[in-house]
């Protein structure tokens, strides 16, 4: 392996005062034959990230691997997911978010390792463990690994199964997805499904069989929100971040079918718990309909759309599930 190479570990948060240190921890404590920059974006946090990240570069012993900016003014999630993308100089980039965190000592070195040996490779993953912290529990996904080249985007449009967190780009590739993606990435919470999807269409997609990192599910994040507005922006926001990805690359329209009935279903379960009818309006109406005349296989509208689900659309519209929220 080049001895100058160099790997960069992008890092953004905003309010991760419980989880920034074991995030920052897990870069560090890699075992890898390489230089390895983290760089940390904080994005103006509110709350005490900036003294945790301070104690840790004052004193631990790999504190000089650590690029830190703090920004006097909130920039938003995309805007500081560019700047601290900018600011990455490695070959190779990795992610991992300030409430994610690895858990592996050679995930880096493993990663990297693939990359160097194919060359065609644009993006390395490896399995991920979910935490729920609500509960505290863990959960262990079942493993999503597609052999068939050709399938792999149709699957990666199905549902997501690659975590942010267990990823490492070449960068020259991200460059350039970055480029095609900027505009629309402005005022957006689903960011990493249009990231993967561009690289993995541009590159060769390989994986690490190892858990190596785990993704938090924080309640009332941006990508789990709890209001119901921000609830229908970001259900809406990812499959947007799906049919906009297959009409700029001109594929098959259907590969949209599970997402469009995901989507729906989505929608309609969280319309049936409502406690206010006015919330469950607003849901239904978001529901995908001339997506799903125009760009739906039947056969999967059929098995997604069950008879479950249309009694819930039924009693949602009529008011009985905000009735029965009342009655619990």
């Amino acid at each position: 392996m080049d001895s100058h190479l160099k790997v960069s570990v992008c890092m953004i948060t905003y309010g991760h005062e419980k989880y920034i240190r074991q995030a920052i921890e897990g870069v560090l404590m890699q075992e890898c034959n390489f230089e390895v920059e983290l760089i940390i974006s904080n994005d103006c946090s509110p709350d005490k990230t900036d003294e945790i990240i301070q104690d840790i570069l004052k004193n631990h012993p790999r504190k000089s691997w650590i690029k830190y900016f703090s920004h006097e003014t909130n920039l938003g999630i995309m805007p500081n997911l560019f700047f601290s993308l900018k600011h990455c100089s490695g070959k190779y980039i990795a992610m991992c978010e300030g409430d994610d965190y690895w858990i592996t000592v050679d995930k880096l070195k493993k990663q990297i390792d693939i990359l160097e040996n194919n060359e065609n490779g644009g993006i390395v993953y490896s399995h991920t463990k979910q935490y729920i912290e609500k509960t505290g529990q863990f959960l262990e996904l079942p493993e999503r690994v597609v052999k068939n080249e050709e399938h792999i985007i149709p699957e990666m449009l199905k549902s997501k199964f690659i975590e942010f967190a267990s990823t490492v780009f070449r960068k020259k590739i991200l460059d350039k997805v970055i480029i095609t993606l900027r505009e629309e990435l402005k005022g957006k919470v689903i960011g990493d499904t249009r990231i993967l999807l561009e690289t993995v269409y541009r590159s060769k997609l390989y994986y690490l069989n190892e858990v190596t990192s785990v993704y938090r599910i924080l309640e009332g994040s941006a990508s789990h929100p709890v209001t119901t507005e921000k609830f229908i922006f970001a259900l809406i926001d990812s499959y947007l971040s799906r049919k906009i990805f297959v009409q700029r690359n001109n594929l098959n329209p259907s590969w949209l079918s599970d997402s469009i009935c995901n989507t729906n279903r989505a929608l309609i379960n969280k319309a049936f718990s409502s406690e206010k009818y006015v919330d469950t309006l607003s849901l239904l109406k978001n529901t995908l309909i001339l997506d799903t005349y125009k760009y739906c296989k039947f056969n999967v509208f059929r098995q997604k759309m069950n008879v479950s689900i249309w009694i819930k659309l039924i009693l949602s519209l009529i008011g009985i599930g905000v009735l029965r929220q009342k009655l619990k």
